[in-house]
């Protein structure tokens, strides 16, 4: 078994969230996470990360397009889940959206488009 990835030495104090969302790879599994979550840990990560986008976006940016290291890939999956974070913090209030089933399931359909790797 492969060892996971740090996270690039400066994006360390995200090890905890990458724990959780570093090693997921699609949307599909970052929103069922979310739902598996409770409050407290969805508004840590939020409380720690939200405020320093900027910070992790423009770090990522400086790097080509389509070619992050390993570490750097992890953290841009740590920041995917964020998104899904916020929207339980920010929006619904909760980990799952009021009223649906749990767990569900959101699928991504691309039509004429292909998904980048």
């Amino acid at each position: 078994m492969a060892a996971t990835a740090a996270l690039p030495e400066r994006f360390r104090w995200l090890d905890p969230f990458a724990a959780e969302w570093g090693d997921l790879k699609t949307a599909g599994e970052r929103y069922l996470k979310r739902q598996s979550l409770d409050m407290k840990t969805l508004t840590e990560f939020h409380a720690a990360a939200a405020h320093r986008l900027d910070e992790i976006f423009d770090y990522l940016d400086s790097f080509p397009e389509g070619d992050l290291p390993e570490p750097e890939t992890r953290l841009f999956r740590t920041v995917l889940g964020l998104a899904e974070v916020m929207q339980a913090v920010e929006i619904y209030g909760q980990p799952r959206v009021k009223y649906a089933p749990f767990p569900h399931k959101l699928d991504t359909v691309w039509v004429n488009l292909s998904p980048r790797p």
